[in-house]
Formats: C-alpha cells, structure tokens, sequence
C-alpha cells in the first residue's frame, strides 16, 4: 500500500477523523477513537520527523479526546502504546516552552490518561536527561496556562503519579510540590493515592525535597488517609507531625495559622463532608457507600483527635 504524501495525508484523514470525532462525542466508539489516535500518532510524526507545524491539528485532536469516555480513550490507547518513541516525542515535542499556550493546556489535559503507563513503565519511557527536561517543560506548562479547576486537578494528578514513581519524583522541579496543596479541593473520586505512595520510605524520600512546603503538604494529605496507611506508616506520620509541632513551638508564629492547626480544619472539612452525606441515608443502613461512609468518618475523627493532642504537646496514647 502506498503512503499518502504529508499534505494529502493529513486533509484527507482530518476531515474523516472530524466525522469519527463526532461519533465518539456522541456514543464514544471505540475503533473511533482508535482512529483519532491514530492519527494524533502520525501528526506528532510530521511534527517532529519532519519539523512541520502541526500544532492546531495536534491540539484539536488531544481536546477530542480528552472530551470523550475516558475509559474508552484508555482502553484505546493500548492498541497504539503511548509509550512507543513517536507518541513520547509528540507529547514532549507540544509541551516545550514555544509551542502556543492552548496546545499546552490541551496536552497537560490530556497527560492524565498515560500517566499510569507513561509514569510506571519498566524501562522508564525517557533517560534521566530527558526526564529532567520534561518536568521543565511540564512545570513551565502549568504556570503558564490558564489555571482552570480541570488544569488544576491535572496537573495535581499528573504530580500525584510522578510522586509514586522513583524514576520520575528526582526530576519533580521542588516549586511544583506546591499543587497538593489543592488536593483537598479536588472531587472524591480524584483524590487517589496508590499503594506505593503510602509507603514507609515515602515520607523521608519527600523531607529530602528542596522545598519544605513538600513535607508539610504531604504530611496534611496523609492525615487525610490515615486508615489507609500501613501501622508502620502511621506511626512514622505521628512523629513527623510531632516534629513540625515542636519545630512551630520553638518560633515566634505571630499572628501566622499553625501548619497543625491547618491540618486540623482541613481534616475538620472532610469530617463534615463525610458527616452531611451520611445524613442521606437511615441511621442503621449496611449499604456499602453507608459504611464506607462511616469508616471513614471514625477515621477523621481518630485523625483530629490525635493532632489535638500533638498541638498541645500531650503524649500519643
């Protein structure tokens, strides 16, 4: 089969991909978003092979995608394996610094989707260099896009799966561990931590950071996921916490909100969002969301007592 030029190649397949698109808006078929990657696939190709501007193209394209079923989109991605060369070229080739702003937004939107193949692969997708160079670009992405709730939740995820992969979290630039700080404010369903995040080397891993902000937010975000934390995790998370509260004792705050009495209203937030929603169901209901509801609701509570009583410097029974 002959290869169609560039130019005949893209006009022609655009306009088709243009009618799959609205197939997939509308009833999110799968061998049409096959298709769309595709040819987002070949588009990166001329993009950075053959150093054509394909940037509105390449943009449309990533919008469509992260508008339609994001299952789909997932389970479609495993027929062209975002993790081949031309994909990570493509991706890397529309964040750098020159390309146009809504590229960027339409790529850091679209990340999300392979971050758990991009992020945990075996090899890892990129040499060190590379990677450094990436979390540049993505870092600069960030600030310079417009901070939409849909960039902000993103990019936090996005950090999120850097974070639990050891390859990835040396190139995290140390002013992005700034975006936990919008963990609290992300929807339930988002507010994701794996099982290698919360593991025991974890904590020390993130004090090492050259932001002490790091620490300090991921501590608040543990708190939050206390009953999920291995015994060995909590324990770790209570001297840490004790740490920060000595080290809060031994300055002048002023009128400065402690960083525990910060963890205490965001935990606080959460308990009375576990408690109104409780209020919807019977008292004695066994539905699993009601129980599920509950327990975390006792775990909240566990989690302010036992800050309160680090605030005031008692001992941990």
């Amino acid at each position: 089969m002959q290869t169609p030029t560039p130019r005949a190649y893209s006009q022609e397949w655009w306009k088709v991909s243009q009618l799959a698109i609205n197939g997939v808006c509308q009833g999110g078929k799968f061998e049409d978003v096959c298709h769309t990657l595709a040819f987002l696939d070949y588009h990166f190709e001329l993009a950075t092979r053959h150093n054509q501007n394909q940037d509105e193209l390449i943009q449309h394209a990533l919008c469509e995608l992260v508008h339609t079923s994001e299952a789909i989109t997932i389970e479609s991605l495993k027929q062209i394996d975002p993790t081949k060369p031309s994909f990570v070229r493509g991706i890397s080739h529309a964040l750098q610094g020159h390309r146009p702003s809504k590229l960027q937004e339409a790529i850091l939107l679209f990340l999300p989707l392979i971050g758990d193949i991009w992020f945990n692969a075996h090899p890892p997708i990129m040499d060190s260099a590379r990677m450094s160079s990436f979390c540049m670009d993505w870092a600069s992405a960030v600030d310079s896009v417009e901070k939409t709730p849909a960039v902000q939740i993103a990019a936090l995820t996005v950090l999120l799966r850097m974070v639990s992969s050891p390859p990835w979290r040396p190139h995290i630039i140390p002013e992005k561990w700034a975006l936990l700080e919008h963990f609290t404010s992300v929807p339930e369903d988002l507010q994701y931590l794996h099982g290698d995040i919360i593991n025991l080397g974890l904590m020390d891993e993130v004090r090492t950071v050259d932001n002490p902000m790091a620490a300090v937010l991921w501590v608040e975000i543990l708190w939050l996921k206390y009953a999920e934390l291995i015994p060995e995790v909590q324990e770790q998370l209570k001297m840490v916490t004790k740490e920060i509260a000595r080290n809060e004792r031994g300055v002048d705050l002023g009128t400065s909100q402690s960083h525990i009495d910060k963890y205490l209203l965001s935990v606080g937030s959460e308990l009375r969002k576990a408690e109104d929603a409780l209020e919807c169901y019977a008292t004695l209901s066994t539905q699993p969301i009601v129980v599920a509801l509950r327990e975390k609701a006792g775990s909240l509570q566990e989690a302010m007592r036992l800050l309160d009583v680090i605030r005031l410097g008692g001992p941990i029974l």
